[in-house]
């Protein structure tokens, strides 16, 4: 996958977030570690809607190759409302299966 496709990846997730098309979210990613309604609570607990990041966001998006699984990598997007960056970011893991990406949400965490 190259840098594009992780930003691409990236900025699908959060806008299905921002949009709270949280059964879609969960459908994309299997459903693995987040349900729906844990998406729901998590972005509700933010007390804010979300916002698309700015640009410097997904410039500098933090793609991380993750140790003994070739081929896998770790996202962390920090989350934003229209008052700047919130206290949460949504961490997904991303990798290739048959020519095409896996996205895995790991978590919507409060740093």
């Amino acid at each position: 996958m190259s840098p594009n496709d992780f930003t691409l990846v990236a900025k699908h997730v959060v806008k299905l977030l921002i949009e709270q098309r949280y059964l879609e979210l969960e459908e994309v990613t299997g459903g693995v570690r987040l349900s729906a309604d844990a998406m729901k609570d998590t972005v509700d607990d933010i007390g804010a809607p979300l916002v698309m990041p700015p640009t410097t966001v997904w410039n500098a998006l933090q793609v991380v190759a993750i140790r003994n699984w070739p081929g896998a990598f770790s996202i962390h997007v920090d989350l934003y409302t229209a008052r700047g960056r919130s206290t949460h970011a949504v961490e997904m893991t991303v990798h290739d299966k048959n020519g095409r990406p896996v996205i895995e949400l790991d978590d919507i965490v409060q740093r």
